[in-house]
Formats: C-alpha cells, structure tokens, sequence
C-alpha cells in the first residue's frame, strides 16, 4: 500500500504541471487550423490518444509522455510554456552553461551559436597540439626549462 502512495504523490507532482493541458492543446491544434489526426501524427500515436489528452473527463483523461510534448513544440513551433503550466516563481537553480544566457530574451538557436563558439574556444589549435605532443616527449630538464619560460 505504501509502494501505491509513493508512485500516487509521484504521479501528482508530475501532472502538476499538465493540469490545463488538454485545454492548452485544444487551443493551440485549433488556432492553427491542425487535426487530431495531424497532432497524432506529430507524435506517432492513434489519433484516439490525441482525443484522450484533450478530453474534459479527468477519469478519462491521460496525459502525454515528455516525448511527445517535445514532438509537439518542435513539429509546430510552439513554446513548452504554451502547453504545460510553469511554475508562477522562477526556479532559481538553474544549470548555467557558458555562452547560455537564460535571464535575456534570447533565441535558443543564438545562444546555441554562442555556446558553440565558446566551446571552439576551448579546442587547442594545431600549433598547440604540436607544442604538447613535444611537450610530453621531452625529458624532465626540458620539461623544468619550458615550464620556467612560461612564468616568466
């Protein structure tokens, strides 16, 4: 019985963000004029799932997979915040990435592009290669003379 509250409280804290969901995809398939049978073929499943998600039942009502909520933004162009319920505060521990700057109004792919060039960044060049690969043959006294140039 403790095992069924466990995945119950889990279950819950998960659809928490899905609670409008099905109206929020009602909304969004019939502003932009799509079926359920082009939602489902967005996701890969039977068109009956896409009647399931949107239904006003709760006790028929399912709820789609993170997969297929991600199938859903990237196939029509739609925001993640347009179809699951965020949080009202903002989520402070966010992983911050170089070149990723959450707090502006960035577009995802110009961050990418910036994520990218400084990661470029980081890559030794060929010249650079070459200096440690004769580094890392070098003996000990060549290694103690080169490492004395470079503090100087």
């Amino acid at each position: 019985m403790l095992y069924c509250v466990a995945i119950f409280s889990t279950y819950e804290c998960l659809m928490k963000y899905l609670k409008q969901f099905n109206q929020r995809l009602r909304n969004m398939r019939e502003n932009r004029h799509f079926s359920q049978q082009d939602i489902a073929a967005f996701c890969l499943v039977d068109p009956s799932v896409i009647e399931t998600w949107e239904s006003d039942q709760l006790n028929s009502r399912c709820y789609p997979s993170l997969a297929n909520i991600l199938d859903l933004c990237f196939k029509t162009g739609t925001a993640l915040e347009d179809l699951v319920d965020m949080p009202d505060a903002p989520i402070e521990k966010q992983l911050a990435l170089p070149g990723i700057n959450l707090g502006e109004e960035n577009d995802l792919a110009e961050s990418l592009v910036e994520l990218g060039e400084q990661i470029e960044k980081l890559i030794p060049s060929a010249d650079e290669h070459e200096l440690l690969r004769r580094y890392r043959k070098s003996d000990a006294q060549t290694k103690e003379l080169i490492l004395q140039l470079i503090v100087n």
